[in-house]
């Protein structure tokens, strides 16, 4: 009786399933990069907006405290516990409000609580 596949086509099987499990493996760690969004951007006594990932951040005009020309700010959007967050570094006290508009966004952002990647869905808003 002669077997059902030789000794080439199994070898050739054996490295066609390590190659496919090795390169499948490195695709998948790919796909679990943290997906942040972050920016620097420098406010002065003249106001501006600036574009963090989704959002629009909008300093009016003499919003800096007394004594202050130019603030430079760290932005991050993340999630923690499945809810999506901006945070700005430094803190700072400004005597107008500052306007965020997100612009919408549906995807993938990292949920610092969880470790991973989680999908969201926001709808475009203004505050």
């Amino acid at each position: 009786m002669k077997p059902l596949f030789s000794k080439k086509w199994l070898m050739l099987a054996v490295i066609m399933f390590i190659f496919s499990t090795a390169f499948g493996s490195l695709a998948f760690a790919k796909d679990e990069t943290p997906v942040q969004f972050s920016g620097s951007f420098t406010v002065t006594n003249e106001g501006g907006k600036f574009q963090v990932g989704f959002v629009q951040i909008d300093f009016k005009k003499d919003s800096l405290p007394d004594g202050i020309d130019s603030i430079t700010f760290n932005a991050q959007i993340y999630a923690e516990n499945g809810v999506v967050y901006i945070e700005f570094s430094p803190d700072a006290k400004f005597k107008k409000d500052v306007h965020l508009k997100c612009e919408g966004y549906e995807g993938y952002i990292y949920d610092r609580s969880a470790g991973i990647n989680i999908y969201v869905k926001l709808k475009k808003t203004a505050a």
